[in-house]
Parts: structure tokens; C-alpha cells; sequence
């Protein structure tokens, strides 16, 4: 019954609110409950025969109500009826022009300028200019490495002017707790740059909506139904699910083949209607993900030098029968396998990643990976020091650091971008110290001049 208020809008839904989840699952539609016998519909769910049918005749009656209002607005001019065809086929060709001139200048219908930006340049130079409309993006990473931080900044940038923003409002879909509004606040006044705006441009908390789902059942009916017409109510250009494995792990504990099956197929019903969401009303679709532990580092680090040394032997070793077949053979199972291809999907394992790193495996699987645009990677380290009276270690400051690892409007990031979570949200630290340079020297212009660092031992001239 997913389609029932797509045919009929009007239709009273109360009655039979608890025989809808059934049909659903059944893949039941209206046409279903015209056409077929509802001791069929009543034995397939199953649900009560009586309920079932007196649900067929009131949407019936329902249809027929619709088709004769229908006939009334029908206008009796023929003159009327050949205006309105041209005037419908005028506007669809100035529609298609513009979408072509808009296709011209940019991928998927989108212009160069439509971007959301972090505010931050090291970053949004990473990303390409910043996120891209019509796409599924996601952040994944372990905890307190700045998910929800990342994501926090955006939910107010989305409502700057292009350039900068979109100029549209966000939507916040939460799976583990409520929307920090203290922590957006204290964004929203520490950022330099909304402080050089005026009242009227800066963003709005009243353009930030949000919601909570804790179960599978409430996310699918909320971002299957509510969601698109909620993106058209507020004009909406930023969609964040925080986080899309909460659900999943609570629900899909068990892992035989048949649950497994299930939950990838749930994953791809996911994807597909937050894909429909974002082409259809262009807007940006970001997820947050967890990240599960990889135990494999040894044989990670050391596949590319274990690749090079077999080929080196296989070329240098005299020809035996059998012998060389076997060991090409063996090499490209080993670069064909999971463990040597997850490297460059995952954002863990490789090659700039330090021994400092322990490996992780962004959650749901490859499955899920099918179903996002680009991949963002937030990695969290931290050094260990000892101390020289004894065997006691302590901890380090701990780096925080991100790396686009999959993108289809930017390469992947070649060294990892450093940052810091502040008061104004996620900033890099080159764009940091670029800033502190610039307050410095504004608040001490003296320092800039040579005459200030002169002494009698060095001539000016």
C-alpha cells in the first residue's frame, strides 16, 4: 500500500492503519485491491478476509468519486482545452531547454557554482569545491573523531548564498539522540565568518529541521514519505542521516546467510529512495557511518611487498613446469582479493597511512558501499611516548585527520588533511595558522617591518 496516497490523497487511511504494514510488505497496491479477490490479498499477507474487503469497496468507491470530480473540471470549450495543450507543451519545451543549457555547464543537471562548501579551504579544495548536489556522500569514522561535528557545520553553511552555500534550509534525520542545538549555537556565533554577515544573511536556526527515528520500520516511513514532502514544504538542499548503522546493528544482530540476504536487501531499498530524493529535488544527501576493527595490518601493510618480491622471483627463477602458471596464478588471486582491493574503497590500509594507524572497516559492507557517490574518511591517531625512569606511557595529543577516498567530481586525496574540532566546528590546521598569522600581524603590525628585528650587527642596506 505504498502508492494509496499517491492515488488517492484523500483517502481515509485511519480505519485501516493496522493493515497496511502487511500490504506493504507484500508489495500490495491499489491495483491489487481492485483487481484481485480479497480473500487472495487476505491469505497472501495474511490479515483478516472481512478487513480486507471492506477495504477494496471503499477504495473503489474512492476511485469512482475521484473519476466523476475529475469529469466536472473537464472543460465543455474545445478552444480551452487546445490552449491549455499548448500552453503545457510551451512550458515542457522551455523546460527541456533550460535543463539542457543547464547540463552544458555542469554533470547531472548541476552548475559549476552548485556547491556546499565547509567554509574551510584546505577542505573544500579536497573536496573539489565542496559537496555535490544529487549525490550521496559519507563520513564515516570511529567515535570522537567528529562526525556529528562535520556535519553540525554544514547544517548552517547550506543556508548561505551561492557561492558559499546553497541557499536552502537542512534536515537533520537522527537514529542516536536528539540534535545538539547548544553545540550549533555556539558554531553559529564562534564562526568568523558568519560574524562578517548581517542579521539578515547570517543563518537561521529556524531553517535547520530535524527528526528522530530509532527503528528500522520509523526510518523507512520517514524517508520514504515524509521526507520528500518535507524537502518541498522548506525547500530543503542539505539531508543528513546521523548515523545509517545505528539501526541496523541494533536490529540485524543475527548473521546466517537468510539475515544477511535481508539486510542487504534493506540497504539497497536505503539507498535507492535517498538516491530519488536527492536527483529529484537536487539537494545534498550526507550520511554518517561507524567503523568496525580490521585484523589484518601485517598482511596489509606487507601485500605490496610480498606482490613485488613473487613477481621479482617468478622472472629471475629458471622456468619449471607448472611451476610459473601457479605462481601467476596465485599473484592474481591475491591482487583480485578482498583483502588487497579494500584499501582503495575503505579509506584504511594505504600507502600514506602511518604505523601509528589501526585499520578499520567502515560498517555494512560492501553492500552498502554500492550505494554512496563518494566516501570521506576521518581517521583518529594518537602516539605513544615513554617515559626514562620506567616503563609508563602516556597518551599523546590526539590527531584527528580526513582524506577524501572516493569521489565522482574529485580524485582522492593524496596526503591527509590534518584538523582540530574548535568553538567555529571542524577547521585544518594550516588553515588554522593562516589565520592566526593574519590576527597576529594585524594586532602587531610592527613585527612585519625589517627595522623592528634590526640590531647593530645587521646593515638594512
Amino acid at each position: 500500500m505504498s502508492d494509496i496516497l499517491e492515488v488517492l490523497p484523500d483517502f481515509d487511511t485511519k480505519p485501516y492503519s493496522h493493515l497496511f504494514y502487511s500490504l506493504r510488505k507484500n508489495n500490495i497496491a491499489v491495483v491489487d485491491l481492485v483487481t484481485s479477490d480479497p480473500k487472495e490479498i487476505a491469505r497472501r499477507c495474511p490479515l483478516p478476509s472481512a478487513d480486507v474487503a471492506r477495504l477494496c469497496v471503499d477504495v473503489i468507491r474512492s476511485l469512482q468519486s475521484d473519476v466523476r470530480t475529475t469529469l466536472r473540471k473537464i472543460p465543455s470549450s474545445a478552444t480551452s482545452v487546445s490552449k491549455e495543450k499548448e500552453e503545457a507543451a510551451s512550458s515542457q519545451v522551455k523546460k527541456e531547454v533550460d535543463t539542457k543549457n543547464i547540463n552544458s555547464s555542469g554533470d547531472s543537471g548541476n552548475r559549476p557554482d552548485d556547491r556546499l562548501k565547509t567554509l574551510d579551504q584546505v577542505v573544500d579544495n579536497a573536496l573539489g569545491g565542496g559537496f555535490r548536489p544529487g549525490h550521496i556522500t559519507e563520513i564515516v569514522g570511529e567515535s570522537a573523531v567528529g562526525k556529528t561535528q562535520f556535519v553540525l557545520g554544514l547544517l548552517l553553511s547550506v543556508q548561505l548564498a551561492p557561492p558559499r552555500g546553497l541557499g536552502k534550509s537542512a534536515m537533520y534525520v537522527s537514529t542516536e539522540g536528539n540534535l545538539n542545538t547548544k553545540r550549533l549555537c555556539e558554531i553559529l556565533n564562534s564562526h568568523p565568518e558568519y560574524q562578517k554577515l548581517s542579521p539578515s544573511e547570517r543563518p537561521s536556526m529556524d531553517r535547520v529541521h530535524t527528526t528522530t527515528t530509532n527503528s528500522l520500520e520509523t526510518q523507512e516511513n520517514i524517508l520514504r514519505y515524509q521526507l520528500p514532502i518535507a524537502v518541498r514544504r522548506y525547500d530543503v538542499g542539505l539531508i543528513v542521516l546521523d548515523s545509517v548503522a545505528a539501526n541496523f546493528r541494533a536490529e540485524h544482530g543475527n548473521y546466517t546467510p537468510a539475515a544477511l540476504r535481508e539486510r542487504a536487501s534493506e540497504l539497497r531499498q536505503l539507498g535507492k529512495m535517498l538516491r530519488q530524493v536527492a536527483v529529484q529535488s537536487n539537494a545534498v544527501v550526507i550520511v554518517t557511518n561507524q567503523v568496525s576493527d580490521r585484523f589484518d595490518h601485517a598482511s596489509a601493510k606487507s601485500t605490496s611487498f610480498l606482490l613485488r618480491s613473487q613477481s621479482s622471483a617468478i622472472s629471475s627463477s629458471p622456468a619449471v613446469p607448472g611451476s610459473e602458471a601457479a605462481a601467476v596464478s596465485q599473484l592474481r588471486t591475491e591482487t583480485q582479493s578482498l583483502v588487497h582491493q579494500q584499501r582503495f574503497f575503505t579509506g584504511w590500509g594505504g600507502r600514506n597511512d602511518t604505523s601509528n594507524e589501526s585499520l578499520k572497516n567502515p560498517a555494512l559492507g560492501l553492500t552498502w558501499a554500492n550505494q554512496i557517490s563518494a566516501r570521506v574518511a576521518l581517521k583518529l591517531e594518537s602516539e605513544r611516548q615513554s617515559y626514562t625512569g620506567g616503563n609508563i606511557w602516556k597518551d599523546q595529543k590526539k590527531k584527528r585527520s580526513l582524506a577524501v577516498v572516493f569521489a565522482p567530481w574529485t580524485r582522492a586525496t593524496n596526503s591527509p588533511i590534518e584538523y582540530e574540532i574548535t568553538t567555529q566546528g571542524v577547521v585544518s590546521l594550516s588553515e588554522k595558522e593562516d589565520a592566526e598569522s593574519a590576527a597576529l600581524a594585524k594586532e602587531h603590525p610592527e613585527l612585519e617591518n625589517p627595522e623592528f628585528w634590526a640590531t647593530d650587527d645587521f646593515d638594512l642596506e
